[in-house]
């Protein structure tokens, strides 16, 4: 029997081996699992403190935004509880800042008020942050439905005038930051339809000038005023210039050599604009022969005036003093149903240029328009023209065959009356 047969709870050598091995292969098996371990509890720990770095880096940036948000927020917020009245007067310094005209100036100024007043008295409401598109378009309605400063009731277009002010005003508040929403996005906005132009014949423009002259008058300052006022019907049917741009004519804008005017423009734009022969001697005749001298500008306390039209008082003439010119004027010519302004002037240089030039584009140049698109309205809206081309081209006119009716288109022995109702 051998030893193992005989002993049971012994262990062989080959036990021995077997048991070394397996402990040696736990032990290193352990390490493996404790080296895995650190590793990745290395790699856990790198990861940490990068995002720990990450987080550290833009948290300031993070926390800068927030900071900046909040900031924009609150500022947002007192500005909405700006006042109405501090908010147009902010609007009208921007502008003037900007060099914009005077006109435009008063066009806001007008359009603005009737919209704080309104607001105030109709609706109580005197911060910016309170306006919403309802009471834009209740603001809409009360200017329809009363009349204006004169008594009478507002028309389409000056409605829409209105409008476009108090929309420029509300695009600006927002480039301001004064308020995130434009009300005016969610508001109707009135529209009218294209006016024909109306423009000047060539018959009223003789009329007109005929009508210079002051009545039952005679002498120096008779003859000077039908010279001037002469003058100032050709520059403005020749040139096409506003009133602003006439009263503000200086002697030093006047290039005799060349027969040309410099003319400042909205936002003090210049411009030269030549003058026409007849244009250029009625206005030559009247300051080399009828406009007052040095010396009697000194008598009169304006020496040094430089000015081009002078009003009887030997002072620039104003608008208002040119716009009872052109009332005047129009009474005495017997014009009737028709305006007669320094605007029609313009309508009429504006059309009559374009039927002879047919170049819109030296015609944008010399009215002073930033945009063609203006100009182009000239081209669709003239209704002399129009009915020129339509007589030119009438359908009936043009059929190829004789139909029947009368041959002939005026009786026989017919003689049209003129002015006065006397035969021809």
């Amino acid at each position: 029997m051998s030893l193992h047969e005989t002993n049971p709870g012994a262990f062989s050598l080959e036990d021995a081996q077997e048991q070394s091995r397996s402990t040696t292969h736990r032990r290193r098996a352990t390490k493996v699992t404790q080296a895995r371990a650190k590793a990745q509890r290395a790699k856990t720990d790198h990861e940490e403190h990068v995002r720990q770095q990450q987080k550290a880096k833009h948290e300031p940036e993070h926390e800068e935004r927030e900071e900046e948000t909040k900031s924009q927020t609150l500022q947002a917020r007192r500005r909405a509880r700006m006042t109405i009245e501090r908010a147009i007067n902010d609007y009208l310094d921007d502008h003037a800042g900007g060099n914009h005209s005077d006109k435009t100036l008063e066009w806001h100024r007008t359009s603005l008020g009737l919209l704080q007043r309104y607001l105030k008295n109709g609706r109580d409401i005197t911060l910016v942050g309170e306006i919403d598109a309802p009471d834009i378009v209740a603001w809409f309605t009360y200017l329809r439905k009363t009349p204006g400063g004169h008594g009478k009731m507002r028309s389409e277009r000056t409605v829409q005038t209105y409008a476009r002010s108090a929309r420029a005003f509300f695009y600006w508040l927002v480039r301001q930051g004064t308020i995130t929403e434009n009300p005016f996005e969610r508001v109707t906005f009135p529209k009218v339809g294209k006016p024909l132009i109306k423009t000047i014949s060539e018959e009223e423009f003789e009329q007109l000038l005929l009508a210079c002259a002051p009545p039952n008058e005679e002498g120096q300052f008779a003859e000077r005023a039908a010279v001037r006022n002469r003058a100032i019907l050709w520059l403005f049917y020749d040139s096409g210039i506003r009133l602003s741009e006439l009263i503000n004519l200086r002697l030093g804008d006047f290039d005799r050599k060349h027969g040309l005017i410099t003319v400042k423009g909205k936002g003090s734009k210049e411009r030269r604009i030549a003058l026409g022969q007849n244009c250029l001697r009625n206005v030559l005749h009247y300051l080399d022969r009828h406009r007052p001298d040095e010396k009697e500008l000194a008598e009169w306390g304006s020496l040094g005036e430089d000015h081009v039209f002078l009003a009887e008082t030997r002072k620039p003439l104003t608008k208002n003093s040119v716009t009872l010119l052109f009332v005047r004027l129009k009474k005495r010519a017997g014009i009737t149903g028709k305006r007669i302004s320094p605007h029609i002037f313009r309508h009429t240089f504006a059309i009559r240029y374009l039927k002879l030039s047919r170049d819109p584009f030296s015609l944008q140049e010399l009215l002073g328009h930033e945009d063609i698109a203006t100009v182009k309205l000239y081209m669709h809206m003239n209704d002399e023209e129009i009915q020129e081309k339509k007589r030119e081209y009438s359908p009936s006119d043009h059929l190829s065959a004789r139909m029947p009716g009368p041959r002939e288109t005026r009786r026989r022995g017919y003689r049209p009356a003129d002015q006065n109702g006397n035969k021809k």
